[in-house]
């Protein structure tokens, strides 16, 4: 009966995901500077060598067709470092890599391919979702580019499996909304319920992102401590990682949810238009200034997860790939 109702509740859950953000962070690249401000054996690789791409037939999972490779770092034979390309495509797979893909009949239940890429839901026995393996997939394929002693993709890939290994760690990105909330809502519909669960994952996204983007001293000090949730020899795998991470952050939307309704007002669990936090309003009073170091530290405690596991990660890379 318990596993029923679990398939019933996630079938609701879900039934809201098209329209809702697939997006993790806010600027995973800036957020991931201040990470990698301390990361000191990064500096080494700070005359890597631009390559041109020559993965193609090592990529053995769907990619958009459509997709584009870019080189915002610089042209091909000039100089870079490791820094540089990690910050830099640490936004890549939102340009479009998973877009436009035919990978699961469950798909639609994330909006999209990409959506199904970027996510993982899990409630009882049930598990949708391919963020735990695109960490892995990443992973793999740096690990390809430096057994062939091309650094550049080394670091290129492994800039891709940061954000996914970054995504899980956005509550949102775990679940849409309180299970409760949802459920006690559900009578308005689905396009309200949609709504509704969009404007506390945007609200949250753009304030974080203007939060790091102003670089308030909070935000900096929590990606910027030394901080990691496991030491590297009890990552039991890739894929068990990320799932780890997600299963840490999940049930923060409980606490996220009514903090946000505090601090951007009652317009924020409305169903019936979208709400963007604008920063304005800060200075305006619209919003309840009472509670926002309250929403900042709820805020503060996933991302120290966005920290400790993007950490963790170019850790578990460094001795795996004898980097």
């Amino acid at each position: 009966m318990k596993k029923i109702n679990a398939f019933i509740i996630l079938l609701v859950i879900f039934s809201l995901l098209p329209l809702t953000s697939i997006f993790g962070w806010n600027s995973h690249g800036l957020t991931l500077s201040y990470v990698l401000k301390n990361v000191q054996w990064l500096n080494q690789y700070n005359n890597i060598t631009i390559t041109p791409f020559t993965y193609k037939d090592d990529i053995k999972e769907k990619i958009n067709p459509n997709f584009e490779i870019k080189y915002l770092d610089g042209a091909i034979g000039e100089k870079t470092t490791a820094y540089k390309i990690l910050t830099t495509y640490a936004d890549e797979p939102d340009w479009g890599l998973d877009s436009n893909l035919g990978l699961s009949k469950f798909q639609i239940l994330m909006g999209d391919s990409q959506g199904y890429r970027h996510m993982f839901y899990k409630m009882g026995f049930i598990q949708i979702g391919e963020n735990p393996n695109q960490i892995e997939f990443w992973f793999n394929m740096a690990k390809i580019a430096r057994e062939r002693n091309d650094y550049y993709w080394t670091f290129r890939f492994l800039a891709r499996a940061l954000h996914y290994m970054e995504d899980i760690t956005q509550p949102y990105h775990g679940i849409p909304g309180p299970t409760f909330i949802v459920l006690s809502n559900i009578f308005k519909g689905i396009k309200a319920l949609t709504i509704m669960c969009s404007n506390h994952h945007y609200a949250l996204e753009d304030y974080q992102g203007y939060m790091v983007g102003i670089a308030n001293k909070k935000y900096v000090e929590t990606l910027e401590e030394y901080f990691m949730p496991l030491e590297v020899d009890d990552v039991k795998s890739i894929v068990w990682l990320g799932k780890y991470a997600a299963s840490l952050n999940r049930e923060r939307v409980k606490v996220l949810w009514p903090l946000e309704e505090k601090f951007f007002g009652p317009k924020v669990s409305g169903y019936k238009e979208e709400f963007h936090f604008n920063p304005s309003k800060l200075h305006l009073g619209e919003y309840n200034l009472d509670y926002q170091a309250e929403y900042d530290n709820a805020i503060l405690y996933s991302l120290r997860y966005f920290n400790g596991f993007s950490r963790l990660l170019l850790e578990y890379t460094k001795k795996s790939l004898n980097l």
